[in-house]
């Protein structure tokens, strides 16, 4: 009885193992049908967007992430014209100047973006070499500083004062008046940025026997110091690198403004500081007819400090200053920084009108009439105060395959394609261009209306990067360049966004495309375009890039090969 039973049992499982090994090879079988090449076949889509560009008259320049302040002189579009105006606030309120003070010194230093690219030391002084990062052009421009008598409010009075007040690029040249230039500073005709390092001279710290002037140093920068005749003459006997401008005019007029001051409101707080002292106008000017040096910098950076002396209370006994007098008292040294903070305002002087095609056409006239409906062959693509292009995706008709037109998106919807990927190749017109160092490295892709990031954005592997040449690589492919390094195009990938709009999770939304200085810029700047009374979305990226380029659309002139197309990449069953 116990034998039979293992027997039977034996017997089952034996039929269980067979049946399953049996459905097994049925499974694989199947299994192989359907992964494998039989039924599924990778194909290819080409869709035909409707695109055309937009130009702004003024754009957003109040809370910049960068500035720019100088000429720039594009191959292509042409000449832009940067200036600013910058509010400052005191690192410090209700200053006590001590006994008796004297401003001896004021000092503007405005650094340069640089690296370092050699060093070297020699008797115990280190000289270092930069290379300027973000200085574009060599030639000489017209530089002006400017105290300026402008307020700048923090809110829009029109709005009720509930919302910040926002300034734009023709604020300064067409709003702001003559207030701007309420005293002269400085003035150089010839101004064009240094790589040099600055040389700073300091106090003898009397480690060793050398009785020679001690210097620190500092990194490039615009520096401005404007200096007591004495303490100029001082420096020039000392044959400091740091050249002084002696102007005892205006060093009584910063006394007067500021060390006269001590403990009255004005210097109390910063509102009542940034009525009384109303910040400074940086002016850029041509000079000739080759001018072009263009400064991209941080504000934030910068500083204008009064140095001033006082007395103190102990007595010079060791006749320090060597004037015979030991009762006199010991002369301290203190300084009264000032940021440059809260509103700033770049304008941009710019106009499309300089700029002609090959045909003879201004690039404003063909700008102001662009067909929006069946797209334009050049797209406009121009930083600043420039303009940008429109892609709609998906809203023409094409051919089913019943014949029959039908909405591209509607078709595509129901084809039920397993997309690997989706992208655009954005051909440079090298016809239209002057190829080089001037193309824009990057583009830059948006939702339209409401000017976000793509989900292809936020999933990029390498949006890890910090530096904006090597972040989102994978969705916004840097320019690719031939043999002579001429640009050829831009490749940017729209694989999840394209999945999102045909599983109907996302609105098939139009997609803005701009010039971008930094894709990791993603804040929004408000700006106009010609007969359109609501302000339109552009990123801060677009605004503080300088360059420009012309790229392909999809007009009937267009070469067929460079045509404006977004290619689709996609498996599906042979059965549909």
């Amino acid at each position: 009885m116990n034998l039979k039973n293992v027997l039977i049992k034996i017997t089952a499982i034996v039929v269980v193992v067979f049946t399953a090994v049996s459905c097994d090879d049925d499974f694989n079988s199947v299994g192989s049908e359907v992964i494998g090449d039989v039924n599924f076949e990778d194909d290819e889509y080409n869709a035909i967007p409707i695109a055309y560009s937009k130009r702004f008259e003024k754009v957003q320049t109040s809370g910049l992430p960068n500035n720019l302040l100088g000429i720039y002189d594009d191959p292509v579009y042409g000449e832009s014209v940067y200036s600013v105006v910058s509010e400052v606030l005191p690192s410090q309120f209700n200053p006590s100047f001590g006994d008796n003070a004297v401003l001896d010194s004021v000092v503007l230093n405005l650094p340069y973006f640089s690296t370092i690219t050699e060093s070297s030391t020699e008797d115990g002084v280190v000289t270092n070499t930069f290379e300027l990062d973000s200085v574009y052009g060599s030639n000489e421009i017209r530089l002006s500083i400017y105290h300026s008598d402008y307020f700048l409010r923090d809110f829009d009075l029109d709005q009720g004062g509930e919302q910040r007040q926002v300034y734009y690029s023709d604020d300064i040249t067409n709003n702001f008046g003559s207030s701007l230039e309420n005293r002269l500073l400085f003035t150089d005709n010839n101004f064009k940025p240094s790589s040099n390092q600055i040389r700073l001279l300091t106090e003898d710290d009397d480690t060793d026997e050398d009785e020679d002037p001690q210097f620190s140093t500092e990194i490039p920068a615009l520096r401005l110091v404007l200096a007591s005749e004495a303490a100029a003459a001082a420096a020039t006997e000392l044959n400091e690198d740091n050249a002084r401008i002696g102007n005892q005019e205006l060093i009584n007029y910063f006394k007067t403004l500021f060390l006269d001051k001590e403990g009255s409101i004005e210097l109390s707080n910063a509102n009542n500081f940034r009525n009384y002292f109303r910040g400074f106008y940086f002016k850029a000017e041509s000079n000739t007819n080759t001018d072009e040096s263009l400064i991209f910098f941080n504000i934030s950076d910068a500083n204008f400090t009064l140095f001033y002396s006082f007395d103190t209370n102990e007595a010079d006994e060791d006749d320090a200053d060597e004037d015979g007098d030991m009762t006199e008292l010991i002369r301290g040294q203190g300084s009264f920084v000032l940021n440059f903070s809260n509103n700033i305002v770049n304008s941009i002087d710019f106009d499309f009108a300089n700029a002609t095609l090959n045909d003879n056409t201004t690039i404003e006239s063909a700008l102001d009439s662009q067909d929006e409906v069946n797209g334009e062959a050049n797209l406009f693509l121009k930083g600043g105060e420039g303009s940008y292009a429109v892609i709609d995706l998906f809203n023409g008709m094409v051919t089913n395959e019943d014949g029959e037109l039908e909405n591209e998106l509607d078709f595509l919807k129901r084809q039920n394609w397993l997309i690997n990927e989706a992208s655009m190749k954005i051909y440079i017109n090298q016809d239209e261009m002057v190829s080089g160092d001037t193309e824009p490295e990057r583009i830059y892709i948006f939702n339209q209306e409401t000017g976000a990031v793509l989900v292809d954005f936020v999933a990029d592997p390498t949006s890890n990067q910090t530096s904006p040449v090597l972040s989102l690589t994978n969705h916004l492919g840097r320019i690719s360049r031939d043999s002579d390094e001429n640009g050829e195009f831009y490749k940017i990938r729209l694989t999840r966004h394209v999945i999102n709009v045909l599983s109907e999770d996302i609105d098939n939304v139009k997609l803005g495309l701009s010039v971008s200085q930094n894709v990791n810029v993603v804040t929004l700047a408000e700006g106009f375009t010609p007969n359109n009374s609501e302000d339109e979305l552009i990123p801060f990226s677009s605004i503080i890039s300088h360059e420009g380029t012309i790229l392909y659309g999809n007009g009937v002139n267009v070469p067929e090969e460079k045509r404006l197309k977004l290619d689709i990449f996609y498996t599906r069953s042979k059965s549909n």
